[in-house]
Formats: C-alpha cells, sequence, structure tokens
C-alpha cells in the first residue's frame, strides 16, 4: 500500500488549504495566512505513532540518569531535514504554498515504500514570526539519522524541479530540538569536544524540561490514519 500525505491544518493556514483545494497555480494568489504550524504525515498505512515519533520520555530519563548529562549520540541522532521558503516579493502565504506544493512532489516520487523503504517521514509546516525575511520552513523527521540522510537526498533532487514565482527553496540539515545543543556545556565548541569528552552537562535542566515539553505537545497534532482527517 503507498504512503499518502495526511495534513492536519492549522486555523491559520485555512486561506491556503481553501487555494489549494481551489487549484490555485501562482503562490501570489493566496489569500492572507497567520502564525502557526500545519502538521504531516508521510508513512505505511497501518503505521502506529510510537513506531516513528521520537522516545522524548527515554531521552528525559536518559538525563536523569546521568545526573543530567547528555551522550553526544543522544543528541545528534535526533535530527531534521528543514526546507526553508523566503521571498522578497511575496509573503508567508505564498511560502506555505511552495513548501506544500514541493511535499506534494516529494509524495509523488516516494509514495511506493517498496521502492523507497525508508522516506517516509512526520513533520510540520508554518512558523512562529512575522520576519518577511526569515520565511516559512517545513521540518521532516526520519526514523533515525540514515534514513533522514536518504530524505535529504530526495529532497535534493527535486528542489531544483519545484520553482515557484517569487519563491526561493532551500535545504538544510539541524538538530531536531533544536535549542538543545545550546543548553549543553561546550557541545558547539570543537576544542571541547575534541578533549575527549562524551557526556555534556544540561546547563539549565528547567529549560531542558521545556523543550521536551514542547516536543510532547506536538506529538498529538500528528494523524496517522487517513480516516481521521
Amino acid at each position: 500500500m503507498k504512503r499518502h500525505l495526511i495534513f492536519n491544518w492549522h486555523p491559520n493556514h485555512e486561506a491556503l488549504r481553501l487555494a489549494l483545494a481551489d487549484g490555485v497555480k501562482d503562490p501570489r494568489d493566496v489569500s492572507e495566512t497567520g502564525k502557526g504550524w500545519t502538521y504531516v504525515t508521510f508513512v505505511k498505512p497501518g503505521t502506529r505513532a510510537f513506531e516513528v515519533l521520537f522516545d522524548v520520555d527515554q531521552l528525559d530519563r536518559l538525563a536523569r540518569d546521568n545526573g543530567y548529562y547528555l551522550p553526544r549520540d543522544a543528541v545528534s541522532r535526533h535530527n531534521k531535514v528543514v526546507v526553508t521558503a523566503r521571498s522578497t516579493e511575496a509573503g508567508p502565504s505564498a511560502q506555505l504554498f511552495a513548501l506544500v506544493r514541493f511535499l506534494e512532489a516529494f509524495a509523488r516520487r516516494h509514495a511506493d515504500p517498496k521502492r523507497y523503504p525508508v522516506h517516509g517521514f512526520y513533520g510540520k509546516l508554518g512558523g512562529s514570526f512575522d520576519r518577511r525575511h526569515k520565511g516559512r520552513v517545513l521540518v521532516m523527521y526520519g526514523e533515525g539519522d540514515e534514513a533522514l540522510l536518504e530524505i535529504l537526498a530526495g529532497v535534493e533532487a527535486i528542489l531544483p524541479e519545484c520553482a515557484f514565482p517569487g519563491v526561493e527553496l532551500t535545504v538544510s540539515l539541524a538538530n531536531g530540538l533544536s535549542a538543545l545543543p545550546r543548553l549543553l556545556t561546550g557541545f558547539d565548541d570543537p576544542k571541547y569536544r575534541g578533549s575527549g569528552a562524551t557526556l555534556f552537562k544540561i546547563r539549565d535542566p528547567g529549560r531542558f524540561a521545556t523543550v521536551l515539553d514542547e516536543a510532547r505537545q506536538d506529538y498529538p497534532k500528528y494523524i496517522f490514519e487517513i480516516d481521521a482527517r
């Protein structure tokens, strides 16, 4: 059975959803949208949430068991692909439109799980800021770093084929819990890491708990059954 894109639309993105349903071709023709996140899944039918979502509770237990220190691999294995849509002549609505159309192109190419066994993902698109130059983003999480690298390669192959008036798409790889590396003493310091350190102290356990709680709040918003839309 093929994979299907399943969207859990944010109310502030309703104009985009309607434009897509109406077959709008030009991203600049989408009515105004607001801040927020629309959640998306692209997995094999029958996939259950616990099979793919990163185990935040396990990371929390690991930190506690190590006296609020984390090993490097516990942080680095939770990564994400980030596709950013920026524009100088169009606003957030056009940026979101381009991201969804890109997603659809990715899904058409990778729908067959037998041919593309590791290209399923869960993620979200949108943003929580007003600054146009920041653009809007799509974040994609895989079932592990090896799968994520395959997803990244798939994204890089498709991006040149996705041209939208007034919108530029770029891709990068980032830590899945974006704030986490900044909470670890020396994690982003090559000299510290080069010293042979294998554990990194969590400087602010309260902020660490908040980061994990934010991830937990995201999880119920991912839909894994197509009939649940």
